[in-house]
């Protein structure tokens, strides 16, 4: 094995600089070398036995048998945000702080408790009805199923932070600034549950293109009736505008293809919310709310005014009640903005950066929503066309009125009254001005609102800004303007191929970077690393080290083939690992099924199903999760299949306490290491396996030294 590696090394060297002109063929040369590496040390038996191990693993660690150690109970001194990293208050005993690291799941909450009926995607029954008078109380889980589900997540599974869904909907489905009380207290209550079994909790205002009515979830009904649309009925769907699962029509377009909901964000619903939401002022000037006040009554605020400052407000509402929770480390600022319209040179091009579903440019989206058919070319999978689909057959138009049609009524575009013909006026009204882009100019002015509004009821809240997607930026660098100020910087990261095909392959992946298949296991990883070394250090190194980085969502689908998920789990927390990036998996969902999978168009993410965990044997990991603050870590790496890990900490500049003992607490899961073997010499390790804890007493220290700790598993145990 060794002697293969080293062989390939140096091919792949002497190859690299022959070849530094073309990254294609440079992927090419390594993918190659690494499937033939692959093949000689494939390991299948190995990886079998893995697999086999771990359904054992997802049956046992669902109950609830372990104790959380102290280490990992909430310190009643609390925590301090402080250069990018959070930190124990000191111990006068100890004269020295702790780093307190984090590692987690999301919570989600993206559809109504009540009416029932709403809490499954796949039904369309009350929707309409209902959308003032729905309940969120309830979800993710009721309080007296929250016990068994914090204690499984903390104890169990060794995590510490919960990142919890809440949405604008859940507070303000009403009507504008009325807030559902009753929701807020189940909030608070939910929180404190939490802390009880020592979880940090990070708020996240979750949406996912816009809201339940344009395909998604987040925003409620009445931010898309006060900008001209008519929500009576499913017209957004029916004039594709929207595709909302609920009324997917399965007997002529079969089941709904995985990740199709994400092709909302290039739809007029979604395209025209984010844009007056980020950029009304600019691109939709003069344009006020539609609401049921007489036209004399109404202020004078913009449509952006009027969306922004009831979004602030529902942050308000729950910043207001999470206050004095001392387990609440921030909130988010949006889950998943988009930028809608703003930035797209030219209106007539297709701006979606794949092919998949109905392939439509933004004018064709503005036709479609006025009340004009069109035939469009359908894509039931990506860049596989299937078919030409007539949309929108019977002219409906998805506003109130013909005067609600805002981009008509800002000059983008005409319609004959004689003919009805469209005609575009404005190709390039949506392009930005000279020196513009969509973070420094629109998000981040939304960022300080969201932090001013946050701060003012607890000023130790950190605001964790998240990127929009850009296609051009896939691995977004944060703002520099916000290093050093009680942010931190909250992007996401999946394996697109595995997440949007549903199918793990262990040979063939994508480098979004390069834009380059990586082919071959051992260029998938060196792949994955490099993305988010990116994320961890930005381009070219630039990322600011004084802002906390928490990758917000990670995760993979349960749709492959016996433990085909596990191994994608691993692969990807693997490169979480070496980056040394704090994490939350997506997700924990409570009531995920087999047939219904999260209930959620379509998605199946959950480590729990059916009251049975998967994929743990890939996401119940070894890690430091709190350590003296004169350490950092060098490096880590877990290997399931050998069951062996190996931490590398070492001394920050400046150790102000060399004769000081440094402790380093790692979550140890005894469902890998049955019967652990540790190496750390002229260190002290004790081991608490009912807490799954070990501490690493490090003595005899001296400026930049480097320590390492080695476990593996007595062989056969």
């Amino acid at each position: 094995h060794t002697i293969l590696f080293f062989v390939k090394l140096q091919f792949i060297v002497f190859l690299w600089r022959r070849t530094n002109r073309s990254p294609i063929l440079r992927a090419a040369v390594v993918g190659i070398l690494s499937i033939v590496y692959s093949f000689v040390y494939c390991g299948g038996e190995r990886i079998e036995s893995f697999l086999e191990k771990g359904g054992l693993i997802n049956e046992y660690y669902t109950a609830n048998e372990h104790e959380l150690h102290p280490s990992k109970t909430l310190s009643p001194r609390g925590l301090y945000y402080a250069n990018g990293r959070w930190l124990e208050e000191k111990d006068a005993a100890k004269n020295c702080s702790d780093t307190i690291r984090f590692r987690g799941v999301n919570l989600p909450a993206k559809t109504p408790s009540a009416p029932s009926e709403l809490r499954n995607t796949k039904n369309n029954e009350h929707f309409y009805t209902s959308k003032r008078d729905v309940s969120f109380v309830g979800r993710p889980f009721p309080l007296d199923e929250a016990p068994t589900h914090f204690q499984r997540i903390s104890h169990q599974w060794g995590f510490n932070l919960v990142r919890l869904s809440t949405s604008w909907e859940a507070v303000m489905h009403e009507g504008p600034g009325v807030i559902d009380r009753p929701y807020l207290a189940y909030l608070q209550k939910l929180i404190s549950l939490a802390g009880e079994h020592g979880l940090y909790v990070l708020i996240d205002p979750h949406q996912d293109v816009w809201s339940r009515f344009t395909g998604g979830d987040g925003a409620p009904y009445w931010t898309l009736e006060a900008a001209g649309f008519n929500l009576d009925r499913p017209v957004l769907h029916d004039a594709g505008s929207a595709i909302l699962h609920q009324f997917w029509n399965a007997s002529e377009f079969g089941d709904m293809p995985l990740m199709m909901w994400t092709n909302n964000y290039w739809k007029l619903g979604a395209s025209t919310m984010f844009t007056l939401f980020f950029a009304g002022d600019v691109y939709a000037p003069g344009i006020i709310p539609e609401t049921s006040l007489p036209y004399e009554e109404r202020s004078n605020e913009t449509i952006q005014m009027f969306l922004q400052g009831h979004y602030l407000q529902f942050i308000d509402a729950v910043a207001e009640a999470m206050k004095d929770c001392p387990n609440v480390i921030g909130f988010g600022t949006m889950n998943e903005p988009s930028n809608g319209f703003v930035g797209v040179e030219d209106i007539r091009e297709i701006h979606s950066p794949v092919l998949h579903g109905h392939a439509l440019s933004a004018f064709d989206s503005m036709r479609l929503g006025s009340g004009e058919s069109l035939e469009v070319p359908y894509y039931d999978s990506h860049f596989r066309h299937r078919s030409q689909h007539l949309l929108n057959p019977r002219q409906k138009s998805v506003y109130h009125s013909p005067e609600s049609d805002v981009w008509q009524r800002v000059g983008v575009y005409e319609i004959d009254d004689l003919t009805d013909q469209r005609t575009l006026l404005r190709p390039n009204h949506f392009s930005f001005g000279h020196g513009e882009d969509f973070t420094n100019t629109y998000l981040l002015p939304f960022y300080e609102s969201v932090k001013r509004t946050v701060s003012q009821h607890n000023p130790k809240f950190v605001t964790y800004a998240e990127p929009y997607f850009d296609p051009t930026d896939p691995y977004p660098s944060a703002p520099a303007e916000l290093a050093g100020r009680q942010f931190g910087w909250a992007p996401h990261w999946y394996d697109a191929i595995t997440l949007f095909l549903g199918i793990y392959s262990h040979w063939f992946s994508f480098d979004f970077e390069w834009n380059v298949p990586a082919i071959g296991p051992n260029m998938i990883d060196w792949a994955f690393r490099k993305n988010l070394g990116q994320i961890k250090h930005g381009k070219e190194g630039q990322q600011s080290k004084d802002m906390h980085i928490v990758v917000g969502e990670t995760g993979v689908p349960f749709t492959g083939g016996k433990g085909d998920y596990t191994l994608s789990l691993d692969r990807t927390l693997r490169a979480m690992e070496v980056n040394d990036l704090d994490f939350a998996v997506w997700c924990y969902e409570g009531e995920n099924d087999d047939i219904g999978g999260d209930m959620w168009n379509g998605e199946n993410l959950s480590l729990i199903s059916g009251g049975r965990g998967r994929g743990l044997q890939a996401a119940i990991r070894p890690w430091p999760h709190r350590y003296n603050d004169g350490l950092r870590v060098v490096s880590q790496r877990f290997n399931p299949i050998d069951v062996r890990y190996r931490l590398v900490v070492e001394e920050k500049e400046g150790i102000s306490c060399v004769d000081c003992v440094a402790t380093v607490h790692i979550f140890v899961p005894s469902c890998h290491f049955r019967e652990p073997m540790f190496t750390a010499p002229g260190d002290t390790v004790s081991y608490d396996r009912s807490a799954q804890n070990l501490e690493w007493e490090i003595r005899g220290r001296s400026a930049a030294a480097r320590y390492v700790l080695q476990i593996s598993d007595t062989p056969n145990s």
